[in-house]
Protein backbone atom coordinates (compact mmCIF):
# COMPACT_ATOMS: atom_id res chain seq x y z
CA UNK A 1 0.00 0.00 0.00
CA UNK A 2 1.33 3.55 -0.78
CA UNK A 3 2.88 5.32 2.03
CA UNK A 4 1.07 9.24 2.01
CA UNK A 5 1.36 12.28 3.73
CA UNK A 6 -1.36 11.49 5.86
CA UNK A 7 1.03 8.22 7.14
CA UNK A 8 4.00 10.27 7.80
CA UNK A 9 2.11 12.91 9.86
CA UNK A 10 0.57 10.45 12.34
CA UNK A 11 3.58 9.17 12.60
CA UNK A 12 5.13 12.14 13.54
CA UNK A 13 2.45 14.08 15.36
CA UNK A 14 1.91 16.89 13.02
CA UNK A 15 -0.07 17.90 10.35
CA UNK A 16 0.37 16.88 6.55
CA UNK A 17 0.84 20.70 5.59
CA UNK A 18 4.44 20.24 8.09
CA UNK A 19 5.35 16.81 5.90
CA UNK A 20 4.86 18.30 2.55
CA UNK A 21 6.96 21.48 3.42
CA UNK A 22 9.65 19.17 5.41
CA UNK A 23 10.10 16.76 1.73
CA UNK A 24 10.22 20.16 -0.28
CA UNK A 25 12.33 22.90 -0.54
CA UNK A 26 10.29 25.32 0.77
CA UNK A 27 11.49 25.29 4.62
CA UNK A 28 13.04 28.60 5.40
CA UNK A 29 11.25 30.16 8.41
CA UNK A 30 8.82 27.98 8.74
CA UNK A 31 9.96 24.61 10.23
CA UNK A 32 12.66 24.02 12.62
CA UNK A 33 15.66 22.36 11.08
CA UNK A 34 15.21 19.23 14.26
CA UNK A 35 11.22 18.92 12.93
CA UNK A 36 12.30 18.88 9.38
CA UNK A 37 15.05 15.60 10.21
CA UNK A 38 12.69 14.32 11.92
CA UNK A 39 9.71 13.74 9.51
CA UNK A 40 12.52 13.38 7.02
CA UNK A 41 13.75 10.16 8.77
CA UNK A 42 10.03 8.93 9.43
CA UNK A 43 9.52 9.41 5.37
CA UNK A 44 12.75 7.25 4.54
CA UNK A 45 11.80 4.48 7.36
CA UNK A 46 7.87 3.77 6.29
CA UNK A 47 9.54 3.74 2.61
CA UNK A 48 7.69 7.43 1.35
CA UNK A 49 7.93 7.77 -2.20
CA UNK A 50 7.16 11.06 -3.96
CA UNK A 51 4.57 11.26 -6.80
CA UNK A 52 6.19 12.80 -9.59
CA UNK A 53 3.87 13.60 -11.43
CA UNK A 54 2.17 15.91 -9.02
CA UNK A 55 5.65 17.52 -7.62
CA UNK A 56 6.30 18.50 -10.94
CA UNK A 57 2.66 20.00 -11.90
CA UNK A 58 3.36 22.22 -8.79
CA UNK A 59 6.88 23.16 -9.94
CA UNK A 60 5.57 24.09 -13.59
CA UNK A 61 8.16 21.43 -15.08
CA UNK A 62 8.22 18.35 -16.90
CA UNK A 63 12.07 17.92 -15.96
CA UNK A 64 12.55 16.34 -19.33
CA UNK A 65 14.58 18.16 -21.99
CA UNK A 66 13.29 16.57 -25.61
CA UNK A 67 16.22 15.99 -28.09
CA UNK A 68 15.38 16.24 -31.88
CA UNK A 69 17.11 13.51 -33.86
CA UNK A 70 17.05 12.05 -37.41
CA UNK A 71 16.79 8.77 -36.28
CA UNK A 72 17.76 6.98 -33.28
CA UNK A 73 19.68 3.91 -34.46
CA UNK A 74 22.06 6.00 -36.42
CA UNK A 75 25.24 7.11 -35.64
CA UNK A 76 26.50 9.65 -34.44
CA UNK A 77 22.95 10.33 -33.18
CA UNK A 78 22.44 7.61 -31.00
CA UNK A 79 25.88 8.07 -29.18
CA UNK A 80 24.96 11.97 -28.96
CA UNK A 81 21.80 10.70 -27.06
CA UNK A 82 23.38 8.47 -24.90
CA UNK A 83 25.60 11.01 -23.86
CA UNK A 84 23.02 13.43 -23.02
CA UNK A 85 21.12 11.11 -21.34
CA UNK A 86 24.10 10.73 -18.86
CA UNK A 87 23.90 14.88 -19.04
CA UNK A 88 20.59 15.02 -18.01
CA UNK A 89 20.36 12.71 -15.33
CA UNK A 90 23.25 14.24 -13.73
CA UNK A 91 20.75 17.51 -13.74
CA UNK A 92 17.97 15.82 -11.97
CA UNK A 93 16.46 15.39 -15.71
CA UNK A 94 15.40 13.19 -18.16
CA UNK A 95 16.03 13.42 -22.16
CA UNK A 96 13.47 12.14 -24.24
CA UNK A 97 13.93 11.11 -27.90
CA UNK A 98 12.27 12.97 -30.82
CA UNK A 99 12.80 10.91 -33.87
CA UNK A 100 11.60 12.20 -36.80
CA UNK A 101 13.08 10.58 -39.52
CA UNK A 102 11.95 11.86 -42.50
CA UNK A 103 11.88 15.86 -43.18
CA UNK A 104 8.28 15.85 -44.08
CA UNK A 105 8.06 14.82 -39.90
CA UNK A 106 10.22 17.46 -38.71
CA UNK A 107 8.05 19.81 -40.53
CA UNK A 108 4.69 18.36 -39.21
CA UNK A 109 6.93 18.33 -35.42
CA UNK A 110 7.88 22.21 -35.55
CA UNK A 111 4.41 22.93 -36.87
CA UNK A 112 2.84 20.90 -33.90
CA UNK A 113 5.10 21.19 -31.30
CA UNK A 114 2.21 20.59 -28.47
CA UNK A 115 1.92 17.03 -29.03
CA UNK A 116 4.93 16.51 -26.57
CA UNK A 117 5.41 17.72 -23.29
CA UNK A 118 9.14 18.52 -22.33
CA UNK A 119 11.19 21.63 -20.85
CA UNK A 120 13.25 22.30 -23.48
CA UNK A 121 14.64 21.01 -26.49
CA UNK A 122 17.75 20.13 -28.06
CA UNK A 123 18.10 19.72 -31.86
CA UNK A 124 21.17 17.43 -32.80
CA UNK A 125 20.99 18.46 -36.97
CA UNK A 126 20.17 21.56 -36.75
CA UNK A 127 20.40 23.23 -40.62
CA UNK A 128 19.47 26.79 -40.50
CA UNK A 129 18.70 26.58 -44.61
CA UNK A 130 15.85 24.31 -44.30
CA UNK A 131 14.54 24.47 -41.10
CA UNK A 132 14.28 28.45 -41.11
CA UNK A 133 15.46 31.04 -39.28
CA UNK A 134 12.53 31.49 -37.06
CA UNK A 135 12.48 28.13 -35.66
CA UNK A 136 12.06 28.46 -32.03
CA UNK A 137 9.09 31.13 -32.40
CA UNK A 138 7.68 27.43 -34.63
CA UNK A 139 8.38 25.23 -31.39
CA UNK A 140 5.99 27.16 -29.07
CA UNK A 141 9.15 29.05 -26.91
CA UNK A 142 10.56 26.40 -25.80
CA UNK A 143 14.13 27.05 -24.92
CA UNK A 144 16.30 25.79 -27.40
CA UNK A 145 19.74 24.81 -28.32
CA UNK A 146 21.19 23.63 -31.55
CA UNK A 147 24.21 21.34 -32.80
CA UNK A 148 25.22 22.69 -36.45
CA UNK A 149 28.41 20.92 -38.41
CA UNK A 150 28.56 23.32 -40.85
CA UNK A 151 30.40 26.50 -40.60
CA UNK A 152 28.71 28.51 -43.63
CA UNK A 153 25.62 28.39 -42.91
CA UNK A 154 23.54 31.58 -41.35
CA UNK A 155 23.44 31.08 -37.60
CA UNK A 156 20.33 30.30 -35.61
CA UNK A 157 18.69 32.83 -33.17
CA UNK A 158 19.11 30.71 -29.89
CA UNK A 159 21.96 29.13 -28.42
CA UNK A 160 23.98 26.90 -30.75
CA UNK A 161 27.05 24.48 -30.66
CA UNK A 162 29.25 24.18 -34.26
CA UNK A 163 31.11 21.18 -34.32
CA UNK A 164 33.27 22.60 -37.04
CA UNK A 165 34.01 20.26 -39.27
CA UNK A 166 35.42 22.10 -42.34
CA UNK A 167 38.84 22.55 -40.89
CA UNK A 168 38.63 19.22 -39.82
CA UNK A 169 38.13 17.60 -43.24
CA UNK A 170 40.47 19.95 -45.09
CA UNK A 171 43.19 18.74 -42.01
CA UNK A 172 42.01 15.25 -43.14
CA UNK A 173 43.14 15.83 -46.76
CA UNK A 174 46.42 18.20 -46.08
CA UNK A 175 47.39 14.92 -44.11
CA UNK A 176 46.64 12.20 -46.70
CA UNK A 177 47.81 14.48 -49.70
CA UNK A 178 50.99 14.94 -47.67
CA UNK A 179 51.83 11.10 -47.31
CA UNK A 180 51.40 10.79 -50.99
CA UNK A 181 48.08 9.67 -51.50
CA UNK A 182 46.93 11.94 -54.42
CA UNK A 183 44.37 9.77 -56.03
CA UNK A 184 40.64 9.86 -54.59
CA UNK A 185 37.51 8.43 -54.94
CA UNK A 186 34.77 9.12 -52.47
CA UNK A 187 32.25 6.88 -51.00
CA UNK A 188 28.65 8.51 -50.71
CA UNK A 189 25.41 8.20 -49.15
CA UNK A 190 22.99 8.33 -52.32
CA UNK A 191 19.84 9.04 -50.44
CA UNK A 192 17.21 11.83 -51.92
CA UNK A 193 15.22 12.06 -48.44
CA UNK A 194 18.54 13.65 -46.42
CA UNK A 195 18.45 17.05 -46.06
CA UNK A 196 21.12 18.07 -47.76
CA UNK A 197 20.75 15.81 -50.96
CA UNK A 198 17.22 17.65 -51.56
CA UNK A 199 18.54 20.28 -52.70
CA UNK A 200 20.41 20.62 -55.64
CA UNK A 201 21.03 17.00 -55.39
CA UNK A 202 23.97 17.36 -53.97
CA UNK A 203 25.65 14.34 -52.00
CA UNK A 204 28.04 15.70 -49.60
CA UNK A 205 27.33 19.07 -47.42
CA UNK A 206 28.41 22.29 -48.84
CA UNK A 207 31.19 22.48 -46.03
CA UNK A 208 32.41 19.23 -47.18
CA UNK A 209 32.59 20.53 -51.09
CA UNK A 210 34.13 23.66 -49.70
CA UNK A 211 36.73 22.03 -47.79
CA UNK A 212 37.64 19.38 -50.51
CA UNK A 213 37.89 22.34 -53.17
CA UNK A 214 39.73 24.71 -50.86
CA UNK A 215 42.31 21.92 -49.62
CA UNK A 216 42.44 20.44 -53.31
CA UNK A 217 43.45 23.65 -54.93
CA UNK A 218 46.13 24.83 -52.08
CA UNK A 219 47.82 21.25 -52.21
CA UNK A 220 48.18 21.27 -55.86
CA UNK A 221 45.87 18.25 -56.41
CA UNK A 222 42.94 17.61 -58.73
CA UNK A 223 40.07 16.00 -57.12
CA UNK A 224 36.88 15.99 -59.08
CA UNK A 225 34.56 14.42 -56.27
CA UNK A 226 31.41 14.66 -58.55
CA UNK A 227 33.44 12.19 -60.88
CA UNK A 228 34.96 9.87 -59.29
CA UNK A 229 32.18 8.78 -56.66
CA UNK A 230 30.77 5.15 -55.34
CA UNK A 231 27.24 5.59 -54.41
CA UNK A 232 25.84 3.72 -51.58
CA UNK A 233 21.71 3.98 -50.80
CA UNK A 234 22.47 3.95 -46.63
CA UNK A 235 24.94 4.47 -44.49
CA UNK A 236 24.79 0.55 -43.08
CA UNK A 237 27.48 -2.19 -43.34
CA UNK A 238 25.60 -4.04 -45.42
CA UNK A 239 24.38 -1.44 -47.89
CA UNK A 240 28.14 -0.18 -48.07
CA UNK A 241 29.32 -3.95 -48.76
CA UNK A 242 26.74 -4.19 -51.55
CA UNK A 243 27.23 -0.81 -53.15
CA UNK A 244 31.32 -1.72 -53.35
CA UNK A 245 31.00 -5.36 -54.65
CA UNK A 246 28.79 -4.28 -57.36
CA UNK A 247 31.12 -1.23 -58.24
CA UNK A 248 34.42 -3.60 -58.04
CA UNK A 249 32.40 -5.71 -60.04
CA UNK A 250 32.94 -3.46 -62.94
CA UNK A 251 36.00 -1.29 -62.07
CA UNK A 252 39.22 -1.82 -60.92
CA UNK A 253 40.44 0.65 -58.38
CA UNK A 254 44.39 1.62 -58.90
CA UNK A 255 47.04 1.18 -56.59
CA UNK A 256 47.80 4.11 -54.43
CA UNK A 257 44.14 5.39 -54.44
CA UNK A 258 42.64 6.97 -51.15
CA UNK A 259 38.83 6.10 -50.43
CA UNK A 260 37.29 8.50 -48.73
CA UNK A 261 34.15 7.66 -47.03
CA UNK A 262 31.18 10.45 -45.97
CA UNK A 263 31.30 8.87 -42.57
CA UNK A 264 32.43 6.34 -40.87
CA UNK A 265 29.03 4.35 -39.95
CA UNK A 266 29.34 1.08 -41.81
CA UNK A 267 32.91 0.78 -42.51
CA UNK A 268 33.11 -2.76 -42.00
CA UNK A 269 31.10 -3.06 -44.99
CA UNK A 270 33.73 -1.49 -47.30
CA UNK A 271 36.14 -3.59 -45.61
CA UNK A 272 34.79 -6.34 -46.09
CA UNK A 273 34.17 -5.75 -49.94
CA UNK A 274 37.48 -4.16 -50.31
CA UNK A 275 39.39 -7.46 -48.86
CA UNK A 276 36.79 -9.86 -50.65
CA UNK A 277 37.96 -8.56 -53.78
CA UNK A 278 42.24 -8.79 -53.24
CA UNK A 279 43.02 -5.47 -51.84
CA UNK A 280 45.19 -4.68 -48.53
CA UNK A 281 44.12 -1.65 -46.68
CA UNK A 282 46.85 0.10 -45.83
CA UNK A 283 49.34 -1.01 -48.17
CA UNK A 284 47.40 -1.11 -51.96
CA UNK A 285 44.34 1.25 -50.94
CA UNK A 286 44.12 4.10 -48.54
CA UNK A 287 40.80 4.49 -46.45
CA UNK A 288 39.76 7.74 -44.99
CA UNK A 289 36.22 8.72 -43.79
CA UNK A 290 34.58 12.25 -43.04
CA UNK A 291 33.50 11.19 -39.20
CA UNK A 292 34.26 9.40 -36.50
CA UNK A 293 33.98 5.31 -36.67
CA UNK A 294 31.40 3.74 -34.54
CA UNK A 295 32.38 1.61 -31.47
CA UNK A 296 30.58 -1.01 -33.10
CA UNK A 297 32.49 -1.07 -35.95
CA UNK A 298 35.45 -3.21 -35.16
CA UNK A 299 37.83 -2.99 -38.87
CA UNK A 300 41.73 -3.20 -38.85
CA UNK A 301 43.91 -0.95 -39.43
CA UNK A 302 41.73 1.58 -38.08
CA UNK A 303 40.46 4.39 -40.74
CA UNK A 304 41.62 7.82 -40.78
CA UNK A 305 39.14 10.47 -39.52
CA UNK A 306 37.78 13.64 -38.43
CA UNK A 307 35.85 13.50 -35.09
CA UNK A 308 34.14 15.84 -33.35
CA UNK A 309 33.90 16.38 -29.26
CA UNK A 310 31.30 13.91 -28.51
CA UNK A 311 31.20 14.40 -24.40
CA UNK A 312 32.35 18.02 -24.43
CA UNK A 313 29.71 19.25 -27.02
CA UNK A 314 26.98 17.04 -25.43
CA UNK A 315 28.09 18.59 -21.77
CA UNK A 316 27.28 22.17 -22.92
CA UNK A 317 24.20 21.48 -24.76
CA UNK A 318 22.88 20.03 -22.08
CA UNK A 319 24.25 23.38 -19.72
CA UNK A 320 22.70 25.38 -22.38
CA UNK A 321 19.12 24.07 -22.29
CA UNK A 322 18.69 24.31 -18.76
CA UNK A 323 20.34 27.45 -18.41
CA UNK A 324 16.85 28.29 -20.78
CA UNK A 325 14.89 26.19 -18.63
CA UNK A 326 15.77 27.81 -15.25
CA UNK A 327 16.12 30.77 -16.63
CA UNK A 328 19.63 31.56 -15.27
CA UNK A 329 20.46 33.98 -18.36
CA UNK A 330 24.35 32.67 -18.14
CA UNK A 331 24.53 32.57 -22.00
CA UNK A 332 23.40 35.15 -24.50
CA UNK A 333 20.55 33.97 -27.05
CA UNK A 334 22.98 33.95 -29.60
CA UNK A 335 25.56 32.26 -28.13
CA UNK A 336 28.02 30.43 -30.30
CA UNK A 337 30.54 27.85 -29.28
CA UNK A 338 33.14 26.26 -31.96
CA UNK A 339 34.78 23.03 -31.81
CA UNK A 340 36.91 22.03 -34.08
CA UNK A 341 36.65 18.24 -35.62
CA UNK A 342 40.06 16.89 -34.77
CA UNK A 343 41.81 14.83 -36.60
CA UNK A 344 42.84 10.89 -35.99
CA UNK A 345 45.12 8.73 -37.70
CA UNK A 346 45.10 5.00 -37.21
CA UNK A 347 47.13 3.23 -39.76
CA UNK A 348 44.82 3.38 -42.81
CA UNK A 349 46.65 5.97 -44.52
CA UNK A 350 50.62 5.33 -44.22
CA UNK A 351 53.15 7.78 -45.57
CA UNK A 352 53.69 5.83 -49.50
CA UNK A 353 55.74 9.02 -50.45
CA UNK A 354 58.20 7.56 -53.20
CA UNK A 355 56.68 4.54 -53.47
CA UNK A 356 53.57 4.78 -55.59
CA UNK A 357 54.02 7.28 -58.78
Amino acid sequence: MRVTLKDIATKVGVDPSAVSLALSDRTAGKLSAQRVRQIREVAAQIGYRPNLSATHLARGKTMCIGVVLSYLDCYPFNYYFNLISQACDKAGYHAVPLAVGRRSLFEEFTLNPGRVHVDGMIVLDYLPAEDGANLAGRLGGYPLVGRMTDPTLKRPNFPCVLADYYEGICELLRHTIGRGWRKFMFIVEDDPTRPHQRNGGRLLAAHEERAIRDTSRAMGVAIDYENQLIRTPERGAKARYEAMMAYLADHRLEKGVCLVQDGADGISGTYAALVRMGYVIGQDLAVAALGATPPWEHVDPLPTFTCERFQEISRLMVELALDGVEQKNKFSRQAQFTYAATLHDFGAVPDIRGLVK
